[in-house]
């Protein structure tokens, strides 16, 4: 062996002692890295090629590599495998009169390659080594999925370490490639704990989300793999995987009217649209609560409850939720009730209850709510308490005034309306008793809303409830 060539190095070539140019390649490579000898200053340093197996269709990868010395034809090549057993470079294919040489099939390990043409006096030598590593995320799998937990955990691949050896003692040498690891959520989940190939999300998933796995090598070479997990992944008892539920839900005014923030602002006589903003629910229950400050002496109190997917609540609460106390204001609660995941007929549970979902405008007409009664007779036999109206003088003059009367279902039972802000209905003063659709309104509590508008161009929306009694 006259010379002995290093291999070619990202683009370039480093030289040990030679007037030609030589080269060893990988064709398939995906990386590369340079040795670290004992002796470097003897024998120059050599490049590693590294590549990543298996292919994008899980086949392993066999490597081909090809020796040349530049511009040279008709030379003779023998090609070496290092054997780690005897510490020598043991033959194992040769081909004459040949302008390069390839090796296909390699496995990994060290190869030197010999290349000879005498009558040019030509007798030269170089070396490079082969790293297949095995990099793979095998499969990202579901080890629980729980109404409040998800865990995965990714089956992976890594070598890590590549031996090779100094040329001069033949001392094994390491060669480390390190993985860093990255998870990418979309939509991002609240509650997540990364711990590398063994993430925990808490809470679970509700909606549709995808989990993508990236791992970087040193040489910043990457792998993916990506799971989702919707409504189609089912285990092996063909039950979702998407199992968890949130329950939430907002509401608008029966009468189309946006809310002017957050909180809906409506007297409860129009109804309260509820509007359904769970995510993975099947089944729900909603409750409706009512404070009932005109009724003395009672608690809080269930007043209502709906399996339906958006119900319409027509209760009417008699005073606002202050935000200081809410809990002494109107408030709904909903379940919210997730797919069957196993054969008890099991199913995640959540739900949400909003205290001050709804606030009532607090603008008065008439100044003091005493001028309307909240019980009356229509069959009593005095005047007193014989229609529903006003106690005493009102202490606005108004330009306009109308009254709407519903029952608590929200079905609407009287209305009246003057241009000229009186309430004089059928030659009497104020309501008596008797629906729009004739015959007497049921003996209960009725609820109503006054709109009027003063001379001064005051606006006033006033609710309330008052007894009948016959």
């Amino acid at each position: 062996m006259k010379y002995l060539f290093p291999v070619v190095f990202i683009g370039f070539l480093l030289f040990r002692i030679s007037p030609l140019l030589a080269q060893i390649t990988v064709l398939n490579y995906n990386s590369t890295a340079s040795t670290e000898y004992i002796n470097e200053s003897i024998w120059g340093t050599d490049s590693i090629y590294i590549i990543y197996s298996p292919d994008a269709n899980g086949f392993p990868i066999d490597a081909t590599l090809r020796a040349s010395l530049n511009n040279v034809d008709s030379l003779n090549f023998d090609w070496y495998f290092f054997n780690e057993s005897s510490k020598q470079f043991d033959l194992i294919h040769s081909i004459d009169s040949v302008n390069s040489s390839d090796y296909k099939n390699a496995g990994q390990g060290g190869y030197k390659v010999t290349v000879e043409n005498s009558k040019k006096g030509i007798d030269t030598s170089f070396v490079a080594w082969l790293f297949i590593e095995d990099f793979n995320i095998n499969e990202i799998r579901i080890v629980v999925s729980a109404c409040d937990e998800l865990v995965l955990r990714a089956d992976t691949t890594f070598e890590k370490n590549f031996y090779y050896y100094d040329l001069g003692d033949f001392t094994q040498l390491k060669l480390t490639n390190l993985f860093e690891e990255k998870w990418i959520v979309e939509p991002s989940l609240s509650g997540t704990r990364l711990d590398g190939l063994n993430p925990r999300f808490s809470p679970a998933p509700v909606e549709p989300t995808s989990f993508t796995l990236e791992v970087k090598d040193n040489f910043n070479y990457k792998r993916s793999n990506k799971l989702t997990i919707d409504e189609n992944l089912t285990d092996q008892d063909e039950y979702p995987y998407l199992r968890a539920v949130k329950a939430n839900f907002k509401g608008i005014s029966g009468q189309e009217k946006e809310p002017r923030d957050t909180s809906v602002k409506v007297e409860a006589p129009y109804g309260v649209v509820f509007l359904n903003d769970s995510k993975n629910g099947l089944n729900y229950e909603w409750l409706f609560y009512n404070h009932p400050r005109w009724m003395s002496s009672q608690a809080d109190s269930l007043i209502g409850v709906s399996s339906l997917f958006e119900p319409i609540d027509s209760i009417y609460y008699l005073h606002p939720a202050p935000l200081e106390d809410p809990v002494l204001g109107y408030d709904v609660k909903l379940f919210a009730y997730g797919p069957i995941y196993n054969e008890n007929d099991a199913q995640c549970l959540d739900s949400i209850r909003k205290i001050e979902f709804v606030l009532v405008d607090s603008t008065e007409f008439p100044s003091n709510m005493d001028l309307l009664p909240n019980v009356f007779n229509p069959e009593n036999g005095a005047e007193k308490n014989q229609t529903f109206f006003f106690k005493e003088k009102l202490p606005v003059s108004v330009q306009y005034f109308s009254i709407k009367i519903y029952n608590r279902w929200g079905n609407k039972v009287y209305e009246f309306e003057d241009a000229n802000g009186s309430w004089i209905d059928d030659g009497h003063e104020g309501w008596d008793g008797q629906t729009r659709y004739g015959g007497k309104a049921k003996p209960g509590v009725y609820y109503y809303v006054i709109l009027a508008k003063g001379w001064d161009n005051r606006e006033f929306e006033v609710p309330g409830y008052v007894h009948i009694f016959w």
